[in-house]
């Protein structure tokens, strides 16, 4: 049988701002269900998160495959550019393809324009530099 809830009693809750599980006072209901509870740590007021459903912590991309991933697409851009080749500098004027040579990132491919700025894609991230354009 299921046990019945009221308002002001307390309930183990999953806390939204915690990440934990822990006691929580009932605030509001809707009809039988507990609709909103009071964190006793935090004293923040949230929906109420079934201890037995919390969700488990969300996996992140490993840095290894977000470079991988990077890598592969900055070898595809490589072989599809379509510019010239040039030393990079501050006031180079680019356009979307170009292939520029950073004395510290090394080769990258020019991916996005914007004022005086433009997204330069290298072999280990994206970065945006300044230009001219």
């Amino acid at each position: 049988m299921l046990e019945k809830f009221t308002a002001g009693e307390n309930i183990a809750s999953y806390c939204t701002k915690c990440k934990l599980v822990l006691d929580h006072v009932i605030v509001a209901m809707a009809e039988e269900a507990i609709a909103k509870v009071k964190c006793k740590t935090c004293n923040s007021t949230h929906k109420f998160r079934d201890p037995a459903d919390a969700k488990k912590p969300r996996q992140t991309k490993k840095k290894e495959d977000v470079v991988k991933t990077t890598e592969a697409l900055w070898e595809i851009c490589v072989a599809e550019a379509t510019g010239q080749e040039r030393e990079y500098a501050m006031t180079g004027k680019y356009r979307v393809g170009d292939l520029v040579l950073h004395n510290t990132f090394g080769r990258g491919v020019v991916r996005k324009l914007y004022l005086n700025k433009c997204d330069v894609l290298f072999k280990d991230k994206e970065r945006l530099m300044a230009s001219s354009n």
